[in-house]
Protein backbone atom coordinates (compact mmCIF):
# COMPACT_ATOMS: atom_id res chain seq x y z
CA UNK A 1 0.00 0.00 0.00
CA UNK A 2 1.25 3.11 -0.49
CA UNK A 3 2.06 6.19 2.03
CA UNK A 4 -0.18 8.31 -0.02
CA UNK A 5 -3.24 5.78 0.68
CA UNK A 6 -2.38 5.23 4.29
CA UNK A 7 -1.87 8.98 4.97
CA UNK A 8 -5.59 9.40 3.96
CA UNK A 9 -7.25 6.59 5.52
CA UNK A 10 -5.33 7.64 8.67
CA UNK A 11 -6.90 11.31 8.42
CA UNK A 12 -10.31 10.13 7.48
CA UNK A 13 -10.42 8.05 10.67
CA UNK A 14 -8.86 10.89 12.59
CA UNK A 15 -11.03 13.39 11.62
CA UNK A 16 -14.47 10.99 10.82
CA UNK A 17 -16.92 11.24 13.78
CA UNK A 18 -18.44 8.27 15.00
CA UNK A 19 -22.20 7.51 14.22
CA UNK A 20 -22.78 7.90 17.81
CA UNK A 21 -21.54 10.69 18.10
CA UNK A 22 -23.95 12.95 15.86
CA UNK A 23 -27.52 14.21 17.33
CA UNK A 24 -30.72 12.95 15.90
CA UNK A 25 -30.81 16.33 14.07
CA UNK A 26 -27.47 16.10 12.31
CA UNK A 27 -28.68 12.68 10.99
CA UNK A 28 -32.58 13.70 10.47
CA UNK A 29 -31.57 14.25 6.22
CA UNK A 30 -30.40 11.33 5.77
CA UNK A 31 -32.99 9.33 8.00
CA UNK A 32 -35.57 11.14 6.26
CA UNK A 33 -34.89 9.78 2.58
CA UNK A 34 -34.37 6.40 3.50
CA UNK A 35 -37.41 5.82 5.82
CA UNK A 36 -38.74 2.36 4.85
CA UNK A 37 -35.58 1.09 3.58
CA UNK A 38 -34.04 -2.14 4.78
CA UNK A 39 -31.83 -1.87 7.96
CA UNK A 40 -28.80 -2.81 5.94
CA UNK A 41 -29.23 -0.13 3.45
CA UNK A 42 -30.05 2.54 5.80
CA UNK A 43 -26.73 1.77 7.85
CA UNK A 44 -24.48 1.58 4.86
CA UNK A 45 -26.41 4.96 4.08
CA UNK A 46 -25.89 6.57 7.69
CA UNK A 47 -22.15 5.45 7.15
CA UNK A 48 -21.49 7.15 3.94
CA UNK A 49 -23.74 10.19 5.20
CA UNK A 50 -21.49 10.71 8.20
CA UNK A 51 -18.44 10.67 6.06
CA UNK A 52 -19.60 12.74 3.46
CA UNK A 53 -20.54 15.28 6.39
CA UNK A 54 -17.64 14.98 8.04
CA UNK A 55 -14.53 15.48 5.16
CA UNK A 56 -13.03 18.75 5.75
CA UNK A 57 -15.07 20.31 1.91
CA UNK A 58 -17.82 18.48 3.39
CA UNK A 59 -21.39 19.16 2.04
CA UNK A 60 -24.13 20.36 3.20
CA UNK A 61 -26.43 17.88 4.76
CA UNK A 62 -29.23 17.90 2.05
CA UNK A 63 -26.79 17.02 -0.32
CA UNK A 64 -24.57 15.05 1.44
CA UNK A 65 -27.73 13.34 2.31
CA UNK A 66 -29.11 12.79 -1.63
CA UNK A 67 -25.40 11.48 -2.30
CA UNK A 68 -25.15 8.90 -0.07
CA UNK A 69 -28.48 7.94 -0.96
CA UNK A 70 -27.25 7.20 -4.58
CA UNK A 71 -24.23 5.74 -3.59
CA UNK A 72 -26.17 3.09 -1.26
CA UNK A 73 -28.61 2.39 -4.83
CA UNK A 74 -25.16 1.84 -6.33
CA UNK A 75 -24.16 -0.77 -3.79
CA UNK A 76 -27.47 -2.48 -4.13
CA UNK A 77 -27.38 -2.74 -7.82
CA UNK A 78 -23.77 -4.07 -7.63
CA UNK A 79 -23.68 -6.15 -4.85
CA UNK A 80 -27.65 -6.93 -4.18
CA UNK A 81 -28.24 -10.32 -3.40
CA UNK A 82 -25.07 -11.15 -2.10
CA UNK A 83 -23.23 -10.93 1.31
CA UNK A 84 -20.41 -8.99 0.53
CA UNK A 85 -17.98 -8.98 3.88
CA UNK A 86 -16.36 -5.10 5.12
CA UNK A 87 -13.18 -5.79 6.61
CA UNK A 88 -12.40 -4.01 9.44
CA UNK A 89 -8.90 -2.33 7.23
CA UNK A 90 -7.04 -2.92 10.59
CA UNK A 91 -3.85 -3.47 8.06
CA UNK A 92 -4.72 -0.09 6.20
CA UNK A 93 -5.08 1.37 9.32
CA UNK A 94 -1.90 -0.04 11.09
CA UNK A 95 0.07 1.68 7.57
CA UNK A 96 -1.83 4.74 8.16
CA UNK A 97 -0.25 5.18 12.01
CA UNK A 98 3.06 3.90 10.76
CA UNK A 99 3.24 6.39 7.89
CA UNK A 100 2.15 8.88 10.92
CA UNK A 101 4.62 7.78 13.19
CA UNK A 102 7.50 8.39 9.93
CA UNK A 103 6.35 11.63 9.17
CA UNK A 104 6.28 12.62 12.78
CA UNK A 105 9.65 11.55 13.46
CA UNK A 106 11.45 12.38 10.02
CA UNK A 107 9.28 16.05 8.64
CA UNK A 108 8.51 17.48 12.01
CA UNK A 109 11.49 16.23 13.72
CA UNK A 110 9.26 14.77 16.80
CA UNK A 111 10.86 13.30 19.84
CA UNK A 112 10.22 9.57 20.26
CA UNK A 113 8.03 10.32 23.29
CA UNK A 114 6.14 13.45 21.60
CA UNK A 115 5.43 11.29 18.88
CA UNK A 116 3.65 8.24 21.49
CA UNK A 117 1.75 10.83 22.87
CA UNK A 118 0.44 12.48 19.91
CA UNK A 119 -0.56 8.57 18.36
CA UNK A 120 -1.46 7.09 21.38
CA UNK A 121 1.64 4.57 21.78
CA UNK A 122 3.71 3.51 23.30
CA UNK A 123 8.09 5.16 22.54
CA UNK A 124 8.97 1.22 22.22
CA UNK A 125 5.76 0.90 19.61
CA UNK A 126 7.34 3.93 18.07
CA UNK A 127 10.93 2.93 18.35
CA UNK A 128 9.76 -0.40 16.33
CA UNK A 129 7.91 1.06 13.62
CA UNK A 130 10.65 3.33 12.59
CA UNK A 131 13.03 0.12 12.89
CA UNK A 132 10.97 -1.96 10.41
CA UNK A 133 10.66 1.67 8.20
CA UNK A 134 14.44 1.78 8.23
CA UNK A 135 14.78 -1.34 7.29
CA UNK A 136 12.72 -1.34 4.46
CA UNK A 137 14.12 2.21 3.18
CA UNK A 138 17.42 0.57 3.41
CA UNK A 139 16.90 -2.71 1.26
CA UNK A 140 15.22 -0.28 -1.41
CA UNK A 141 18.34 1.36 -1.42
CA UNK A 142 20.80 -1.70 -1.71
CA UNK A 143 21.40 -3.76 -5.00
CA UNK A 144 21.90 -7.67 -4.82
CA UNK A 145 24.65 -8.76 -5.52
CA UNK A 146 24.60 -11.35 -8.54
CA UNK A 147 26.93 -14.09 -7.57
CA UNK A 148 27.87 -15.99 -10.56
Amino acid sequence: MSEHVAADVDLLLADRPDLAELSGEQIAPIEARTAGWPDSWRDIARSLFVTLVSRADALAPVAAAELAVELMLGLAADLGGSQPYINQGADIQRSGMAARVIALLGQQRQDYDRVAQLVGMSVRHVRRIEARWLRAERAKRQRTLELE
